[in-house]
């Protein structure tokens, strides 16, 4: 099966009664949703349409209420968005407006509590928004400036700054980051890299920022994954190391219950593989197996065990997750519906 180069449509996340809700751009560019019907349990039957009309994946984030937000571009390139409601019901789509390049938003939540959105705006530059109070309104679209060549990513640092990082017009990951936690922002710098496809970041058992992304090296069109640290929480940045793996697309990067870093990434044949960081030290690639069309998704259950998706060739989402102990299913389980992927 050939590699798609499409990013996936899919994102997921834990609502406010401890059950994953899938979410996603379906065939008919509205967001559809599925959901575990009990906390590590089962799943509904049908996926169910939200409405609106967006262009690009959706993002996911729980509020300071426990309440799930939903972002994404609608036709127009301005940012659409809709909010989880007290019953667990959804309320109407709201305009954020903006003018983005119909790329993916990111999103976190700040150390006042208030949820921040990011997007690579139409001119190339990084834009963000943010609610005025912890789960309330929102305020005006900023400009943080930039040469940006991929949609951001952004994780809170342990003294609860926010950094973004994004591809460069250089296909380099350059960064920015909050001068103080609920404060502005500092200048620009690059981590340096010749990146083949946009960053991802997470924040691992102490403290540290690491930045992962397919990776080229001296002119080589080498796909491996490599990854860069912070030597000390809150601090400078290392270099550069290969991890292996022949990778495509964006890697998903989260903590498990025992507090390591796991990688999944597709390779050159779609197959689905993963990697795990043990005592700040890595280990093998080891195959999941699957024919993704899409860059995987991962989430963490109630109970602390991942959960890994992907979007097939047949337009269905699959799903596989760990069992007790740590050790992965043998094989996916189809969840059905007809998403789109870009």
């Amino acid at each position: 099966m050939p590699l798609d180069p499409a990013l996936a449509s899919l994102r997921v996340a834990l609502d406010a009664d401890d059950c994953l809700d899938a979410f996603a751009r379906g065939v008919d560019s509205t967001l559809q949703h599925i959901w575990q019907t009990s906390p590590n349990s089962g799943w509904s039957d049908d996926w169910v349409s939200l409405g609106g009309m967006i262009v690009a994946a959706p993002t996911v984030f729980r509020d300071a209420e426990g309440r799930l937000e939903v972002f994404a571009p609608g036709v127009d390139s301005g940012i659409r968005h809709i909010r989880q409601q007290d019953d667990g019901g959804w309320g109407e789509w709201d305009d954020l407006g903006g003018k983005s390049l119909g790329g993916e938003v990111a999103v976190f939540q700040n150390a006042g509590g208030q949820l921040a959105a990011f997007m690579r705006g139409a001119d190339s530059t990084l834009q963000y928004i943010w609610q005025t109070s912890p789960a309330g309104e929102w305020g005006g679209w900023k400009d943080l400036g930039g040469k940006l060549r991929s949609d951001p990513a952004v994780f809170q640092n342990a003294d609860g700054t926010l950094e973004v990082f994004v591809r460069w017009s250089d296909d380099a990951v350059w960064h920015i980051r909050q001068s103080g936690a609920n404060g502005g922002w500092g200048a620009w710098q690059s981590l340096g890299g010749k990146l083949l496809a946009d960053p991802a970041v997470f924040r691992d058992a102490d403290g540290c920022l690491e930045v992962f992304a397919a990776h080229g090296s001296d002119g080589d069109s080498d796909t491996n994954l490599w990854c860069v640290r912070q030597t000390t929480a809150n601090g400078g940045w290392g270099e550069w190391a290969n991890l292996g793996g022949d990778v495509r697309g964006v890697p998903a990067v989260l903590q498990d219950g025992q507090d390591n870093l796991v990688v999944l990434a597709r390779d050159k044949n779609s197959t689905v593989s993963w990697i795990s960081q043990a005592g700040g030290a890595w280990g093998s690639w080891q195959s999941l197996g699957g024919e993704a069309s899409a860059d995987p998704v991962l989430a963490r259950s109630a109970d602390g065990r991942l959960e890994a998706f992907y979007l097939g060739y047949d337009s269905a989402v699959w799903h596989t997750w760990q069992e007790a102990g740590g050790s992965w299913r043998n094989g996916w389980v189809s969840r059905g519906g007809k998403i789109a992927n870009f």
